[in-house]
C-alpha cells in the first residue's frame, strides 16, 4: 500500500475516531510490503501483508464471484462506475469492493481520484492511487469522508449499511439489487443488477434572533 493511502484508514471496532499507527518492516519506494497498522484507542493490529492491508479481524473476507475482465470490459465498468457514483471531483476518495474493484486503476485514470479496492480479486494491482483492503462486514475509513462507494453481491447487508456510514452527504451508494438499500439513503436509481442511491445533505436549522428594543 503507497505510504500516502494510511491516513485514511481507521480502526473498525467501535470507538472514537482515531488515526492508526504504522509500523512497517518492508517498504519499497513508499509502498509498504509489509507493516502493522494499530489503533492507540483500543490496541487493535491489523497487518499488511504483500501490500494488502488486512482489516477482516479472522474473519473469511467476502468475495466477488464475477471472473477476470478483459482491459475494454474494466474501462466500461470504470465508466459505469463513474456515472453511477457522480465521480467528477478531482482528488475525491472512492470506494470499490468485489467486482467494482477490477475497475479502481481505470477509474482512478479517469476521475483522478484515489481508490481505495474492498476484497480485490488477485489480478488488482496497488498503485499510487490504488489501495488494496482485505474487509469483512465493516469499511475501516472514517465516518463521511468518501464521495461514493460501489459494493458488489459478494458483500453483507452489514457492509452495505457500513457504506452509507463512510460515504459524505451528497455522496452516492451503489448497491446489489439482491439487497434492500439502507433507510439512510434516497434511492435514485434501480435495474434488475444495482441500485443507486444518494446519502442526505446534512440539514442546517435556521433560527431568527430576537433583537430587542
Amino acid at each position: 500500500m503507497f505510504i500516502e493511502m494510511i491516513d485514511l484508514l481507521r480502526c473498525v471496532n467501535d470507538h472514537q475516531d482515531s488515526w492508526l499507527v504504522a509500523s512497517f518492516r518492508n517498504v519499497t519506494n513508499r509502498f509498504i510490503v509489509e507493516g502493522t497498522l494499530g489503533c492507540p484507542v483500543c490496541s487493535a493490529e491489523y497487518e499488511i501483508r504483500n501490500g494488502v492491508a488486512d482489516f477482516s479481524l479472522g474473519a473469511a473476507p467476502m468475495r466477488s464471484q464475477s471472473r477476470a475482465l478483459s482491459a475494454n470490459a474494466r474501462e466500461e465498468l470504470a465508466t459505469r462506475a463513474g456515472a453511477f457514483l457522480n465521480a467528477t471531483e478531482p482528488g475525491a476518495t472512492i470506494v470499490l469492493g468485489g467486482m467494482w474493484a477490477q475497475a479502481a486503476h481505470e477509474l482512478s485514470m479517469i476521475t483522478d481520484s484515489r481508490i481505495l479496492a474492498l476484497n480485490p480479486s488477485g489480478d488488482v494491482e496497488e498503485s499510487e492511487r490504488v489501495g488494496l483492503v482485505r474487509v469483512g462486514h465493516k469499511i475501516p475509513l472514517a465516518e463521511g469522508k468518501v464521495s461514493g462507494v460501489a459494493l458488489d453481491a459478494g458483500f453483507s447487508p452489514e457492509a452495505i449499511s457500513a457504506a452509507t456510514r463512510v460515504v459524505r452527504p451528497g455522496g452516492r451508494v451503489v448497491g446489489p439489487a439482491s439487497l434492500p438499500a439502507p433507510g439512510r439513503v434516497a434511492v435514485l436509481a434501480r435495474d434488475e443488477n444495482h441500485w443507486v442511491a444518494e446519502k442526505p445533505a446534512e440539514t442546517i436549522s435556521l433560527s431568527r434572533s430576537k433583537v430587542s428594543k
